[in-house]
């Protein structure tokens, strides 16, 4: 059975909700805080209107990446969401660059309870919890309850569509999802085989000071028309000159492998195992594959505990 076989016999509900997937909260206070984001990050954050956000990759001097980070113009502060973990690490790196701007940082994330609800039922569901029409919410961007303590953003998904709720933690936000039995909980497992299959990197593993954005496919959150931003140089060489050495892909195997594996052709390392997840008797993940080699369909070996296993390459996502 190939990998498509497999994928649509995998049962995805229409409507779910997951504790996983949830990011890092910074409250950052300051008229020139969204300025001090468009120096520093790859995108461009000009003109911001109020609850609209954008996502951005914040990169070091050699173009490498430090986070992947979403930011929500609230009007009075923005929030910065980071992966789960890095608050105090983009708080650091922001600071690093603040010259004369009176900027203030707060963390969060344990004064809040989060959600992510997925599937091609949480429209609706997310526009009666809030109490509005997210039909037309742009992407990273927020909607508020009445009373603005509640309120959801619409994330990249995993499959279909996804958002995060976000409640103050006395508000029984986790209390109100564990109770009801309607809606089924997205476990660890199956979020992260629907976010491999979708191709969506996570910090510490596709997404890291070992990888640039280019590699990590995340072109798409980089505007090249804005000027500077630390690491700019670096990655407009690369994409100027199309020296990209390696993509992340999907790989799929009937063999057993892990997680830092070496990948290989013809005895020569050609890339490393990011993710991986088993599913059916076959093993599927996502890894650095030097570009050369990164085509659909490229047989690939893996070195598991000393033993050689055959793999595909797949492009990303693997879901068709």
């Amino acid at each position: 059975m190939n990998l498509q076989d497999i994928v649509q016999n995998i049962e995805v509900p229409g409507l779910w909700w997951s504790r996983n997937g949830i990011p890092g909260i910074i409250q950052a206070e300051g008229q020139e805080v969204l300025d001090l984001i468009h120096r520093l990050s790859t995108n461009s954050f000009l003109n911001l209107q109020a609850q609209i956000g954008k996502q951005t990759v914040l990169t070091n001097e050699k173009g490498r990446i430090i986070d992947v980070i979403t930011v929500i113009n609230r009007v009075d502060h923005s929030l910065i969401l980071t992966a789960h973990g890095n608050e105090q690490q983009v708080i650091s790196w922001l600071k690093k660059y603040i010259i004369m701007e009176n900027i203030r940082f707060t963390i969060m994330t344990n004064h809040l309870e989060m959600v992510t609800i997925h599937g091609s039922e949480s429209l609706d569901f997310v526009s009666q919890f809030i109490g509005g029409d997210v039909l037309t919410l742009p992407m990273h961007s927020a909607m508020s309850k009445s009373d603005d303590t509640t309120f959801a953003i619409r994330s990249m998904p995993i499959h279909e569509l996804q958002f995060l709720i976000i409640d103050q933690n006395d508000n029984g936000l986790l209390d109100y999802f564990s109770r009801q039995n309607e809606i089924p909980e997205l476990l660890s497992y199956d979020w992260n085989r629907e976010r491999i299959l979708a191709g969506q990197g996570i910090f510490s593993h596709e997404w890291s000071d070992a990888y640039n954005p280019l590699e990590a496919g995340l072109l798409h959150l980089i505007d090249f028309k804005k000027g500077c931003y630390i690491g700019q140089e670096v990655i407009a060489r690369l994409d100027s000159y199309n020296k990209v050495h390696k993509r992340l892909m999907g790989i799929s195997s009937q063999s057993h492998f892990e997680e830092h594996d070496p990948i290989y052709v013809d005895n020569e390392q050609i890339g490393v195992i990011t993710s991986t997840c088993s599913l059916e008797g076959t093993t599927i993940a996502l890894g650095y594959v030097r570009s050369e080699h990164s085509y659909d369909q490229t047989m690939i070996q893996i070195l598991h505990q000393g033993k050689s296993v055959d793999a595909v390459v797949h492009i990303l996502p693997m879901r068709g």
